[in-house]
């Protein structure tokens, strides 16, 4: 299968990008491995998230035979997200990632496709905060492009009972999303013969994708921009001062609090011989730094930098 990780120098202007996000073990990474038919994302059935990088993979034309007519052409990009309620990262650090990849893409002449937003059915409610985070993301004018896809279905005990929260979810927290624009889908399990009785009315992957290209060419995708991306790119603000930013707490006492505890973990972890909580320690550093230098852009210069390293 001709797909790779996305690289600068083998970018080109007319590919369409595909974010999928949603909650960390909404079925993201699954997703993207069912459409491709390959294990090339990372997916596990661990309660921690897998994901905790943006990861793009370019989807030569032909790859999904079913897009092909449609794409005519085209590459897409699929891009797998961290959730906003990660086990592993905190919600800014993947606030600044995600929109970092999102206006790169954007300045490069990448246009938006479509954006997935995945929901387990078996996990009760919705996640708020991150659900909030997102539509800061995409904005009242995307959410046309926007597409909530509900999965995990063949682990559902009561079907009926499933259809039943999806209805309260549209009532509630995914109203305004849905009034705006955003569809609705349900995803059909990867082994739909082992679920008894099947799910007819479910969609496979390549349908949820599909619904993005009806009727309009590959190559004329030039009005879909995400808020974010309109904000960074053609506003000039920092993340702090777009929608979504404003939506996070990104504060001097919460990233203190989240080095402290990463600190203290790291340091168990060492003592047992372990490097899992000492690499990822290392990682965050890197992370933070970037959250750090654009909350400094709100006080005087160097003034948040100083305040980290006196308490830490």
């Amino acid at each position: 299968m001709a797909l790779r990780r996305q690289r600068t120098n083998c970018v080109l202007k007319e590919d369409i990008v595909i974010p999928v996000m949603g909650p960390t073990k909404a079925g993201k990474s699954s997703f993207l491995n069912q459409l491709l038919g390959s294990s090339v994302f990372e997916a596990s059935n661990r309660l921690a998230s897998c994901t905790s990088v943006v990861t793009p993979r370019v989807v030569e034309s032909g790859c999904i035979p079913e897009l092909e007519g449609m794409l005519q052409g085209h590459r897409i990009v699929l891009v797998d997200t961290p959730g906003f309620d990660d086990t592993l990262m905190g919600d800014e650090e993947i606030l600044i990632l995600l929109s970092e990849w999102l206006a790169t893409s954007y300045k490069q002449g990448m246009r938006i496709g479509g954006v997935l937003y995945l929901h387990d059915i078996t996990r009760e409610g919705s996640t708020l905060n991150g659900l909030t985070v997102f539509s800061k993301i995409c904005g009242q004018d995307a959410m046309k492009w926007v597409s909530i896809v509900t999965t995990k279905w063949e682990r559902l005990q009561d079907r009926e009972g499933g259809y039943g929260k999806v209805e309260e979810l549209c009532q509630g927290p995914w109203g305004g999303l849905i009034r705006a624009g955003a569809k609705v889908c349900h995803l059909r399990p990867a082994d739909p013969e082992s679920v008894h009785p099947p799910f007819p009315e479910h969609n496979e992957p390549w349908e949820v994708v599909s619904q993005f290209f009806p009727g309009v060419p590959a190559y004329d995708f030039g009005d879909r921009i995400l808020q974010i991306q309109r904000e960074i790119v053609e506003g000039g603000l920092v993340i702090p001062h777009t929608e979504a930013g404003k939506a996070l707490p990104m504060s001097v006492n919460e990233l203190v609090k989240k080095e402290k505890g990463l600190k203290r973990e790291a340091k168990k972890d060492f003592k047992v011989g372990g490097r899992r909580a000492t690499d990822l320690l290392s990682t965050r550093r890197e992370n933070l730094q970037k959250v750090i230098a654009q909350l400094d852009t709100l006080n005087p210069p160097g003034l948040l930098a100083l305040t980290m390293r006196l308490f830490l």
